[in-house]
């Protein structure tokens, strides 16, 4: 059985509300609480923002062209978000660093 979390970390609750309000539009969350088994299946990093007890520490925007990103990129770091994930449909916002530094460093971008 599954064993995720109902709700994201308060802590990424806060960002997200931060970002929407500077975006002005809904954010479409397409990935957020995972269970590891589930995070495994879909490739997931085996230390995921995902996967977190107390609710996901990161999770995915939907993001469909160019200007959405370069808009929501710009909203994101200003919100005060360091970890961002680039990805071909969806961004990957993280706040993983504020809560567990050793395991998720801050001032990151990747791309996958």
């Amino acid at each position: 059985g599954c064993d995720a979390p109902g709700h994201p970390h308060r802590l990424l609750r806060l960002y997200l509300d931060q970002i929407r309000s500077l975006y002005g539009e809904a954010l479409v969350v397409t990935s957020g609480n995972r269970c590891a088994a589930h995070n495994a299946e879909v490739g997931g990093q085996d230390v995921s923002e995902h996967v977190w007890p107390d609710g996901c520490l990161g999770c995915d925007l939907s993001c469909t062209s160019s200007r959405m990103r370069a808009r929501l990129l710009d909203c994101i770091r200003q919100s005060g978000v360091t970890r961002v994930g680039v990805y071909p449909k969806h961004l990957h916002v993280g706040i993983g660093d504020a809560v567990e530094t050793a395991k998720f460093p801050g001032v990151v971008t990747w791309v996958g």
